[in-house]
């Protein structure tokens, strides 16, 4: 069920749903508001409606239409053009905002849905040849100038809005952004596996083999759902993949104990990976920003430092809370284990290539030692420490390969050597 939501989601989260849903709203009310005016005609106490003739009516409606088609594509011809130039600094990350801000998604609305209300309407007036009456759509050439005024409002809007979303702190600020959500997410997850002890290694080797039906990446497991049919059919599965794993078809997904049973169903697979579940993915992107901005190409390591705060943030308000640990247990009995994403794992995403792309960059390494001190202070657990400790040594052994400045390593030491002292600190983490 919770499979099928996530697809409806899906579906109404597309770019094109709400300006389709808009422009049927028009065509809709400009065919009523023609019904109207035919059935009961235009009263004449409303002095604010339309009181022009049939010709004044017709050159509205038609510079209305041409306009407002050939205005809304020429923005976003140049929306596109600016668009295409930028991702490739900032990642693709600026492209799923753009298609997902709803805010364009009602201006793109305001443009189509004014053309088909003016275009629906122009094609009702009738100058009376060949017998007809003289009608005139009183109603909505009325509406169509109300229809005009947002338009120039959404103009307006939609220049604004664009030019401050094509910048590199607001990709930053919503990679961010889905990254605390997906981490927030996953804790919550985790508070109903805890105490949880999975089976013996093995116990799955001798189950039924459950494969894919269709190639992508997997973008949603309904976890819930999967451990309701686990439960239904007195068995137990070991997922073998996750959401973000990509797999083709027949490839395997999943065994199951004693008994196979379709688990398709609780999958959604698809050709792009999504963050919905995927917390590795939301760690990507941010830091695809940060590898871009260290090629040789662009050489921002400010940005790259931005993205090292932004990590440390995360990884500092994660604390000590758990993150999922793979197992769903049903009625005293365990139905469902997992592969999840460890803290070690999290560390390595978020840390690893920046480290291999700063090559000596010594503000970077400074940068990445602060972000180490200042998550330290935030967990007491001690694995969580020595991952830490890890990457501090990795950067501490580039820096001392590759920067040939002894001030700047001299500098970079105090900076381990703080750190350091932090993990070995037996105070309690701040509050």
């Amino acid at each position: 069920m919770n499979s099928l939501r996530y697809k409806i989601a899906s579906y109404f989260q597309t770019f094109w749903f709400i300006p389709a849903v808009m422009v049927v709203f028009s065509i809709v009310l400009a065919q009523f508001l023609i019904w109207l005016e035919l059935r009961f005609g235009v009263p004449s106490q409303l002095s604010f409606i339309y009181q022009g003739g049939e010709s004044g009516a017709r050159s509205l409606l038609s510079s209305i239409t041409t306009a407002s088609i050939g205005v809304a594509g020429t923005m976003f011809s140049i929306t596109i053009a600016a668009l295409s130039s930028v991702v490739s600094t900032m990642g693709p990350r600026l492209l799923h905002s753009f298609l997902q801000d709803r805010g364009i998604k009602i201006t793109l609305g305001i443009f189509v849905a004014t053309f088909a209300f003016a275009l629906f309407s122009l094609r009702s007036i009738s100058a009376g040849q060949e017998g007809e009456e003289v009608f005139v759509p009183h109603y909505n050439v009325t509406m169509v100038m109300i229809y005009s005024t947002a338009y120039i409002a959404a103009v307006v809007y939609y220049i604004g809005h664009m030019a401050g979303s094509i910048s590199m702190t607001r990709v930053v600020n919503l990679l961010a952004d889905d990254l605390s959500n997906a981490l927030h997410k996953g804790t919550k997850q985790a508070e109903d596996e805890r105490d949880l002890t999975p089976p013996t290694e093995g116990y799955f080797l001798s189950g039924d083999e459950i494969t894919a039906d269709r190639g992508g990446y997997v973008q949603y497991v309904d976890y819930q759902g999967l451990a309701q049919a686990a439960e239904k059919h007195e068995a137990a599965i070991e997922l073998l993949v996750r959401p973000g794993t990509h797999v083709t078809e027949c490839d395997l997904l999943a065994r199951c104990v004693p008994e196979r049973f379709d688990i398709n169903e609780y999958l959604v697979i698809g050709n792009v990976r999504s963050d919905k579940q995927d917390m590795e993915f939301s760690v990507r992107q941010l830091l695809e920003v940060a590898v871009r901005a260290l090629s040789p190409g662009t050489n921002d390591p400010f940005t790259a430092m931005d993205i090292i705060d932004r990590f440390a943030e995360v990884l500092s308000q994660l604390r000590d809370r758990a993150l999922p640990e793979g197992v769903i247990q049903r009625d005293d009995a365990i139905r469902v284990i997992y592969d999840v994403t460890t803290y070690e794992g999290l560390l390595d995403e978020m840390f690893l290539q920046i480290r291999q792309n700063a090559n000596g960059t010594v503000a970077v390494y400074i940068r990445m030692m602060e972000a180490f001190s200042k998550v330290v202070c935030s967990t007491k657990r001690p694995e969580r420490r020595e991952a830490l400790k890890h990457h501090a040594d990795l950067v501490m052994s580039d820096a001392r390969d590759l920067v040939s400045t002894p001030q700047d390593l001299q500098t970079l030491e105090r900076r381990y050597e703080r750190f350091i002292q932090l993990m070995e600190s037996p105070k309690t983490p701040r509050s």
